[in-house]
């Protein structure tokens, strides 16, 4: 278990026993995340509804229903949805074409589906959530910083407005 922090996770495959797998992998080392499985791109779009921290698609996602959205259409979907949110492809294709293909349409990472699948996905999970964290403490940091320089204008001033009405 790497961390407490909540973090909300998208898996969308059409295999619902990797689906449950990799949600069950996830839950384990994020047990306080909140992890959504969709069985098809069509189900992602209509019910992601706020952005998500990672979300992990399956690249033939229209193996089973060839009339299906592919995970390429997914990509540029979500991409015009959620454009900062990190996305990692996972797909039994061991092509470098089709990985290639992914990073160009704007996936972070592409992982091949075998006996090193979790594995690598535990260091890619670990490094975007871990970048995401240190982001939003980035953000809150920025915030508190604008506000002391404030507070010290504003003391620096009243100083400077005591001294002159003397």
């Amino acid at each position: 278990m790497y961390t407490d922090i909540k973090f909300k996770i998208a898996l969308v495959d059409d295999e619902p026993s990797f689906l449950t797998m990799l949600k069950d992998f996830i839950l384990q080392r994020y047990p306080n995340s909140k992890v959504t499985t969709y069985g098809s791109g069509e189900e992602a779009v209509e019910k992601i509804y706020e952005r998500q921290d990672l979300i992990i698609i399956d690249y033939q996602l229209d193996s089973v229903n060839p009339a299906a959205m592919n995970g390429i259409q997914l990509l540029q979907r979500l991409k015009q949805m959620y454009p900062e949110t990190p996305v990692i492809f996972i797909s039994a294709s061991e092509n470098p074409e089709v990985a290639a293909h992914t990073i160009k349409f704007g996936a972070y990472d592409y992982l091949i589906k075998n006996e090193h699948t979790f594995q690598k996905a535990e260091i890619l999970l670990h490094n975007i959530l871990t970048h995401d964290s240190l982001k939003k403490n980035l953000g809150t940091q920025r915030f508190f910083n604008r506000l002391l320089v404030f507070l010290l204008i504003a003391l620096f001033a009243g100083i400077l407005i005591i001294s002159f009405s003397k």
